[in-house]
């Protein structure tokens, strides 16, 4: 029976496909239309990249080290010894920056000493105390009468300078004395006058203005420089570098108004530049040098004192 159906279900089946549609048919089933599907893209394999081989890097060997015997230095004795480097080092370049400033004045020092080394005197120690020569000899000159006279006496004359001029035997110097005008010492224009000095000691030791003179019962106060810069003009910029060289007992002659006035050296000390009672005046004739000292410096003052003991 189930065969009979199946039959008769293939026969109607057939009927339907092998049969041509009419154009009144609407009815008939449109034969479908399978869409294939597209391929699929074929999946791309990637290959995982074979892993590097680990390379084993051999340490280096360390040197052998070096067994010092004692302490190793600590913090503080690193500390120590950078600050001693630098003290050095700055040291020799404050050196050489004073040689070269300074040059002048410590070659009039070396020439000094090499002089006592080697016994040479002052040539100016004669204005001090004058020789007596011997009488000068003549030949022989007959005079009426039958005398004969063959040598006349000696003249012990002196010939002062026009300027007023300072000799110091002892550091060799022999240099003129200058005059600063005393009108901004009147109007209290201290810049001005230190201007004024500045510029009067490049032609020699200054009169500091508002002292006495030579001749005058007070203080005679000279000053001059002990060094100065190279290349500033003038020739008398290490006229006192000397200075510190007398010695009590030392003399010193002024030659002033076609006179000759000798002192004698009686104190010698260093003051500070705020230090102006050097400057006041005394009872008696006294000469004042000042200077500033140690050479190169203005840190602080020489100050050599003199009283008079001689005039002519």
């Amino acid at each position: 029976m189930k065969k009979k159906i199946k039959k008769e279900r293939e026969q109607v089946y057939r009927l339907h496909i092998d049969m041509e549609p009419h154009a009144y048919v609407s009815h008939v089933a449109k034969p479908k239309v399978e869409v294939k599907k597209q391929a699929e893209p074929p999946k791309i394999e990637i290959k995982k990249q074979p892993e590097l081989q680990k390379v084993k890097i051999k340490k280096q060997p360390e040197p052998p080290k070096v067994k010092v015997s004692g302490k190793k230095p600590s913090k503080i004795w690193a500390f120590i010894r950078d600050k001693v480097q630098f003290a050095l080092v700055s040291a020799v370049v404050f050196v050489v920056i004073y040689v070269v400033l300074n040059w002048q004045a410590l070659a009039t020092n070396l020439q000094y000493y090499w002089g006592v080394w080697n016994g040479v005197e002052s040539p100016l120690e004669q204005l001090i105390a004058p020789k007596q020569n011997e009488p000068e000899r003549l030949a022989a000159v007959e005079i009426k009468g039958g005398e004969v006279q063959d040598q006349v006496p000696y003249l012990n004359l002196e010939i002062y300078p026009p300027d007023m001029r300072i000799v110091i035997p002892r550091i060799n110097q022999n240099v003129p004395v200058v005059g600063v005008k005393n009108e901004n010492l009147i109007a209290r224009k201290w810049d001005d006058l230190e201007g004024d000095i500045q510029k009067s000691l490049r032609n020699g030791v200054i009169h500091y203005p508002g002292t006495a003179l030579p001749g005058d019962n007070g203080n005679v106060v000279l000053t001059g420089h002990s060094s100065y810069y190279a290349w500033d003009a003038g020739r008398f910029k290490d006229v006192f570098a000397l200075l510190h060289q007398v010695k009590n007992g030392d003399k010193i002659v002024v030659y002033f108004n076609q006179k000759k006035f000798i002192y004698e050296v009686f104190s010698i000390k260093v003051v500070l530049p705020k230090d102006v009672d050097v400057l006041a005046q005394t009872q008696g004739e006294q000469l004042t040098l000042i200077t500033c000292t140690p050479v190169g410096t203005n840190l602080k003052r020489l100050v050599v004192s003199a009283k008079l003991v001689g005039k002519n």
